[in-house]
């Protein structure tokens, strides 16, 4: 018999270690998480008929309750919901990162409550704190918070943070490194010795990432490297990084992402730069606009819905006791194994060891060999 603590303040007893959890519980009665935490933190909250349910499936499963201190505050009961923050719900990206999360969410009866920041950094911490008394944790898309913020909600909530590593804090994010190694080798055997980063917002994360991986392998391969001025939003920083370039371009660019590079594309058509005749071009995501456009969009590629899965199970898993806090909730272990690595040495204020996924190469038609005709006017 093992005993763990919930939300509530009750310890749990179960007959077999792992075995019964209040999702089940709620399952058998055919009540929501919510109401099976209320039944045993202020059953004068539940109906009578609704309360003897709960207990009976918990007596079946053998899932009990055993009060250590009682609590009536509404803060410490379950609400079956969590909240994913978004940058941006119109981009590819977060509504898949959305879906995945969701998909979780609907395996165990949890509810879902999506909030977009609309790419408002300054709008971030406000939204969460709206948020923050109506959900049982957080899941955090390419948030642009930082460190110490993200360390201080996971005191509160339990947290996971996605597309991005924070240390002390669970995260699931892909390696994009070796992909990207990879792409710049393809460059270099086209002949291609110099590269443009079209880089992406200075507080993100993966900006850095990708600009210090793509700067290291070309000082490797003997490439010159060039970085341009942050691209994205589109909206309000394109046509400056676009400029920039044609001051002084490359035979080959890479971009922060494939919406970057969709649309640098097509300003390069509309000077009268053919893409990949003149200029190789790739992006980062594998967003569909980029396999629908001519030429098919070369990118990375990763799996984004897995990731958002993978999130929702740590953080759900976490909250009805499936697995101990810190570990990142079972599925599967080991790169080439469901394409994610793992450690679960770690924990949510301690050394919370990231979930890392896989990324891929995929090589399209908006690169091709270098023309040394074209290449001597480019450079």
């Amino acid at each position: 018999m093992t005993d763990v603590a919930d939300t509530s303040g009750n310890r749990l007893s179960r007959a077999k270690p792992g075995q019964t959890t209040i999702w089940d519980v709620a399952q058998a009665a055919g009540v929501s998480i919510a109401t099976v935490s209320r039944a045993f933190s202020r059953p004068g909250k539940v109906s009578a008929a609704t309360l003897r349910r709960v207990h009976d499936a918990a007596e079946r499963l053998g899932y009990r309750t055993e009060t250590i201190t009682h609590r009536s505050r509404e803060d410490d009961e379950l609400r079956g919901l969590i909240s994913i923050v978004v940058t941006d719900l119109e981009n590819p990206i977060s509504a898949q990162y959305a879906r995945g999360v969701q998909q979780y969410c609907m395996e165990k009866n949890y509810g879902l409550m999506v909030n977009d920041t609309e790419e408002d950094p300054s709008a971030e911490l406000a939204i969460i704190k709206r948020s923050l008394n109506h959900v049982d944790g957080v899941i955090l898309d390419s948030t642009r918070m930082p460190d110490t913020a993200i360390r201080k909600l996971a005191q509160i909530k339990p947290v996971v943070v996605l597309n991005r590593v924070v240390s002390g804090v669970t995260s699931v994010t892909f390696d994009c490194a070796p992909s990207l190694r990879t792409a710049i080798g393809v460059f270099a055997k086209l002949g291609h010795r110099s590269i443009s980063y079209l880089c992406g917002p200075d507080n993100s994360w993966q900006n850095g990432v990708r600009r210090n991986t793509i700067l290291t392998t070309c000082q490797r391969l003997g490439l010159t490297c060039r970085l341009l001025p942050c691209a994205y939003p589109l909206e309000g920083n394109a046509a400056a990084a676009f400029a920039a370039f044609m001051e002084r371009p490359t035979t080959a660019v890479i971009a922060f992402n494939d919406a970057i590079a969709v649309e640098f594309i097509r300003f390069l058509e509309s000077h009268g730069v053919g893409v990949p005749q003149q200029i190789s071009v790739m992006g980062i995501d594998d967003i569909p606009m980029g396999r629908a456009i001519t030429p098919a969009l070369s990118t990375i590629s990763f799996p984004r819905r897995d990731m958002g899965h993978a999130a929702a199970k740590i953080v759900i898993d976490r909250l009805l006791h499936i697995s101990p806090a810190g570990t990142h909730g079972g599925g599967n272990g080991g790169i080439g194994n469901g394409g994610a690595s793992r450690n679960d040495n770690g924990g949510d204020g301690g050394n919370a060891v990231p979930l890392h996924f896989e990324s891929s190469f995929v090589q399209r038609d908006s690169i091709a060999a270098i023309n040394p005709l074209i290449a001597a006017g480019i450079g």
